[in-house]
């Protein structure tokens, strides 16, 4: 199921060639995880990157001791997250948690960073996928924050 074919579907690495490809999936694996597993935690170490090929997982941030914040659902087969295993600190900014039995690609995350400081073009296409992706996720984010702030505002008559 996981190839270089399936590879190319996704959110990140749809620009790249077949050799690219088969490269990334050479320090890789399919991890399947239930129900309630979560996944990695906020302030781990990012060790790797995560493409959902079936399954639900939510994204949340801790914005307090006891508080946390939902930013994104990944749903969508090929969809990406643990993105901060490709930037410095190198440290995961959200805690990924499974709402329904999941099962993702797992790529090494130093891996990724090897290929992309040896080959710039794909570095520099999967830089500008992943920004796109970031900005993507920041809009849908803020236009959530904006709805819930408007429920909450008062009419003025």
């Amino acid at each position: 199921m996981v190839n270089a074919g399936w590879l190319k579907k996704t959110e990140l690495f749809r620009g790249l060639g077949e050799s690219q490809l088969n490269i990334i999936l050479s320090h890789s694996s399919v991890e399947s995880f239930p129900e309630g597993k979560t996944i990695f935690h906020q302030g781990d170490e990012a060790v790797g990157l995560y493409i959902l090929i079936e399954g639900v997982v939510d994204l949340t941030v801790k914005t307090g001791e006891k508080i946390d914040f939902m930013t994104s659902t990944i749903d969508k087969e090929g969809a990406i997250f643990g993105m901060p295993s490709l930037l410095e600190p190198f440290r995961y900014n959200v805690t990924a948690m499974c709402l329904k039995p999941s099962k993702v690609l797992f790529i090494e995350g130093d891996h990724i960073r090897k290929y992309i400081e040896q080959d710039a073009k794909m570095g520099i296409e999967i830089m500008k996928k992943l920004a796109s992706i970031y900005f993507n996720r920041l809009n849908e984010m803020r236009e959530g924050v904006s709805k819930l702030i408007k429920m909450f505002k008062p009419k003025v008559p």
